[in-house]
């Protein structure tokens, strides 16, 4: 399903032993709420033959948020995808005009914990029919220890084929550590169930009753000495930490006028991590709203 899960035009292999994972995810019924508020990201190379795939949370009417290293690239000409199932034609694409990068990133990729992998993207166009933002969980106190929280996304299925890239799916895991220092969290995806390489910058939604609310953003596997195979634990950037920092975002990427795209926070540092999971895939061709 979902891991650092994004495709970012190298692809994350996995060699271990592996299950049909998100991987050992679920497709979703049409009714999911989830469905209405998890998108595709698209970062094409620059031959438009192939392209980084990452997963995104809508939280505004035109922004997603997302993890900071499916963004490597800058986003120039990145789009966002809506739609159960990429290939579609049915699925409707959005070009990103802005993106806001944490800027902790810059300096705390790939160094332990608490990376600021987090990234918002601004689109052009607005929502299509049937989809709708979901609130943030604003409290770290609601992330606990032993909580369920259910990931989704587009990554592969199958971590041992690399198979099944495109499909929105979910999968219901546990918090293995909701505090490993301050601003991540640890989830565990050992039963044959979790995100994987195209999973990158997905959700992670509490659920309370009927409604959800998004804790956290996918970013990498973890420990980073495990096997890349999907099938141990996974870091996850919790949004109560950065709230502040999305908030003053939210605001100046609403304020930027903008003919193409431009990114708020420069001089990105690239740091490729066997974990990282983004998933390499072939140019996805859809029609424009």
């Amino acid at each position: 399903m979902i891991f650092k899960f994004s495709v970012f035009i190298l692809i994350l292999t996995s060699q271990a032993n592996a299950k049909n994972f998100i991987v050992g995810g679920q497709d979703l019924k049409p009714t999911d709420p989830i469905q209405a508020s998890t998108v595709g990201l698209f970062d094409p190379s620059p031959d438009g033959k192939w392209g980084a795939l990452c997963t995104g949370t809508l939280i505004r009417r035109d922004i997603a948020v997302t993890a900071a290293h499916c963004l490597d690239g800058g986003g120039a000409k990145a789009s966002l995808i809506f739609g159960p199932d990429l290939h579609s034609k049915t699925a409707t694409h959005r070009e990103v005009e802005a993106v806001a990068i944490n800027p902790k990133y810059k300096t705390h990729a790939g160094k332990g914990m608490d990376q600021g992998d987090i990234a918002l993207v601004k689109f052009k166009g607005g929502l299509p029919k049937g989809f709708k933002t979901v609130p943030t969980v604003s409290s770290d106190s609601d992330i606990r220890k032993g909580g369920k929280v259910t990931l989704a996304g587009y990554g592969i299925s199958n971590s041992q084929t690399k198979e099944g890239a495109g499909k929105l799916r979910r999968a219901d895991v546990r918090i293995s550590n909701n505090r490993p220092k301050k601003s991540e969290m640890i989830l565990d995806q050992s039963h044959g169930r979790g995100a994987c390489h195209g999973d990158s910058g997905g959700p992670a939604y509490l659920k309370r009753g009927n409604k959800i609310s998004l804790a956290g953003v996918t970013n990498r596997g973890y420990p980073s000495t495990a096997p890349d195979d999907c099938a141990h634990k996974v870091v996850y950037t919790k949004l109560p930490a950065y709230r502040s920092w999305i908030q003053k975002s939210e605001k100046k990427l609403e304020e930027t006028k903008l003919s193409k795209s431009k990114v708020l926070s420069r001089n990105l540092k690239r740091v490729p991590h066997k974990h990282a999971h983004v998933t390499r895939t072939k140019s996805i061709r859809m029609k424009r709203a």
